[in-house]
Formats: C-alpha cells, structure tokens, sequence
C-alpha cells in the first residue's frame, strides 16, 4: 500500500489530504459466485430480445451476472456534449480488477495499486476517474462514513438523488455524494455492476475543459462490465 505522499500518483498529490488518504481505503474479501437470475414463467410468447453490447451475456443487465463472452477491441461509445450526441470509437481496457471498460482517445487509463485503476484527462490530468473494486459484503455506513471524510477537504457531502448519475449502470447507485468547492466537484459512488461492486470517483475542476471532459468519462463509466472474481488482496 503507498503511505508516503512522495510514492503517491501525480493526480492524488492533488487531492485534500482527507481525500487523499481516503483513496487507500480498501477492502479484501473475495467475490462471491454469481447467482442466475430466475427464468420469467408463465410467459405468453416469446418477446424479441433488447439490442446487447458486444459480448454482453444475454439477460445480465447491470447487476446480475458478469459478461463471460469476449469483448471487441474496440466499440463506439455516445458522447453528449451541450446537448449533441455523438459516436466516438474508444478502446477496450480490462483490468486485473475484474472488470473492462473501453476508453476514449483523449483519456488516459494506467493500472493503481492495490486495487483500483485510474482515467485522466490527456490534456489537463486534474481531471479523472478512480475505479476500485470492492468487497461486496463492505458495510454501507462504514462506506458512508469513509466517502464523507475524503469529500471534507472539498466542500460538504450532499446526497444526490437516485436517477441523476451520468452512466445507466450506475443510476441506481447504492450511494451517490458528491461535494462542491470554489473550483472543484467530486462525485463518489458505490454501485453494483454485473454482480460486481464499486466504488467510483470523479474528480471535476471547473475549468473550460469540463464542457468535453467530463461527460467522455461518464460515457466511459457506461461501458463498464465485470467480466470476473474481484482477486484477493
């Protein structure tokens, strides 16, 4: 685990102490098997099946059971920016944690240690994601309390309404907070994906560079899929 602020990534150097120290705050259990979900019965007809991602297993939606098909290298993702929205190919990330997502060309992906990966912005890395896998029996107000005290340093934690995150796999969030500095937003969830459990942190500047940047991670967020076990640690 790093605990000199000198070994710290360049971006958590950034952050308000609290928040800092907050982004090493693991778990270590492991991932328990997945449960299928149960067959619908009485159904009058067959229904035509919802278009699926490439490589999604059909019927697990976002909090059922991981994707066990092969992912496509690469796939469009939809990007909204001022009301637009577009297509933009990104490139698929998977990462030992259990999970893949696909990232943009103007965002960076690199692998954390112990247990998270981080996103940043190329071109200003103030801007960024931290993804970590968590246990998924972790106590909710332990959580609570662990996100309270990071998102201290930036302003006072307020819950966010269901329904208002930015990626439909995580609108129904187990916890959504977020702060509001002078110059800074950070949003933390926890959500359960495919099975799998999260703990998602944006880290938002109110500079210009916000208008592109944070909706391509949020766009980057939607794609996430739990293709495996969270390792032990």
């Amino acid at each position: 685990m790093l605990t000199f602020p000198h070994l710290w990534p360049r971006s958590w150097r950034r952050l308000p102490l609290p928040l800092a120290f907050a982004c090493l705050l693991a778990a270590c259990s492991a991932e328990p098997p997945a449960v299928p979900a149960p067959a619908d019965q009485g159904e009058p007809a067959a229904r035509p099946s919802p278009p699926q991602d490439a490589g999604a297993t059909p019927d697990a939606g976002p909090g059922t059971q991981p994707v066990t098909q092969p992912l496509p290298p690469e796939r469009q993702l939809q990007v909204t920016v001022e009301g637009q929205t577009e297509l933009r190919s990104a490139t698929l990330f998977e990462s030992p944690q259990g999970y893949a997502l696909y990232v943009l060309p103007q965002i960076a992906m690199t692998q954390e240690e112990p247990c998270c990966d981080l996103a940043y912005a190329r071109v200003d890395d103030g801007f960024f994601m931290r993804i970590e896998r968590i246990d998924p029996e972790q106590d909710l107000g332990t959580l609570r309390e662990n996100m309270e005290l990071a998102l201290s340093g930036v302003g006072t934690a307020e819950d966010v309404p269901a329904g208002q995150a930015g990626a439909d796999n995580v609108r129904d969030a187990e916890l959504f907070l977020r702060a509001r500095g002078d110059d800074l937003t950070v949003n933390m969830l926890v959500a359960r994906i495919d099975g799998g459990r999260y703990r998602i942190t944006l880290h938002l500047p109110h500079r210009e560079a916000a208008e592109g940047i944070n909706p391509s991670l949020w766009a980057m967020l939607e794609s996430l899929r739990t293709t495996g076990p969270r390792p032990e640690i």
